[in-house]
């Protein structure tokens, strides 16, 4: 995906990488992204682009370790999300990508639709990109946890690449495409291949993934998602959260519905706790 050099330099100022379990050397050239700072002071900076390593890798740096990507709301930074996964990150060896994206059009000539496959290209490259310059044993499949606009983002690229995706924790998302149904895609998968790269969806290879879709019980103002998914979804993100697993379940995808009493959009403890306990269900799915 060509850009101008102006381009390029803006989403560079735009993107924010939390890097745990790096490798001394890493060299990431990635294009587009800036290395958060230190968020833990076991850390240290090892490189110009302040890549710092928890002391689990360090000491140990041959078994696997495992690429989480933190996706924040809309407007969010994703160092922030992440931050509340840095010391559990230390113990399992996890490595917490952080981008924090531009959901929205960035110009009038831009669609929601397009926007939606830039931020999916862009999430493609990074992790390609973390992949193939780390000199780390890094477990071929990633985990994901999104929230809000996050986690639209997130369970996109789940059904988009869902042979990348071990396991997948999607919170208090607004919309969700329902792999059940044949209206025009984000609603549901028609013509889904037309913002796939012409590449058809893969049933088979999400059934391997585990999948978390939370939401609090409070979480249910109409007024904040839009009106175009009500026929797909329901008409609040409690209800289109509970549509999206059943759908997933009718799959045969092994996905569970946790609901937060009296929460409402918000990230609480709980939910980082259940993230927690998915991505440790996954480890033996990960492969070497």
């Amino acid at each position: 995906m060509s850009r101008s050099p102006g381009a390029h330099r803006v989403r560079m100022r735009r993107v924010a990488i939390v890097m745990l379990a790096v490798a001394v050397g890493l060299g990431i050239a990635v294009a587009g992204v800036l290395l958060g700072p230190r968020l833990d002071p076991r850390w240290r900076s090892v490189t110009t682009r302040d890549a710092s390593i928890p002391g689990s890798v360090t000491r140990d740096p041959a078994p696997a370790v495992t690429l989480v990507v933190v996706l924040p709301g809309l407007g969010g930074a994703g160092r922030d999300l992440a931050e509340q996964f840095v010391g559990v990150a230390e113990d399992e060896r996890w490595l917490l990508l952080a981008p924090s994206p531009s959901y929205d059009p960035v110009d009038a000539n831009e669609s929601l639709l397009a926007a939606d496959l830039r931020v999916d290209n862009e999430l493609v490259m990074l992790v390609g990109e973390v992949m193939a310059g780390s000199s780390l044993h890094i477990a071929p499949l990633i985990d994901l946890v999104g929230f809000s606009r996050g986690a639209q983002s997130a369970h996109r690229f789940a059904l988009r690449h869902p042979d990348r995706v071990a396991a997948l924790a999607s919170f208090s998302a607004g919309t969700y495409t329902m792999p059940t149904s044949a209206q025009p895609y984000p609603l549901g998968m028609g013509g889904f291949d037309t913002w796939n790269h012409l590449r058809a969806f893969d049933a088979v290879s999400l059934r391997h993934v585990r999948v978390l879709v939370g939401v609090g019980t409070a979480d249910v103002n109409p007024a904040d998602v839009a009106r175009a998914w009500d026929s797909v979804g329901g008409t609040s993100r409690l209800e289109r959260a509970a549509r999206f697993a059943g759908a997933l379940e009718q799959m045969q995808v092994p996905a569970r519905l946790q609901t937060y009493a009296g929460v409402g959009h918000s990230f609480v403890p709980a939910m980082r706790e259940d993230a927690i306990e998915l991505f440790r269900s996954s480890v033996p799915d990960h492969g070497s």
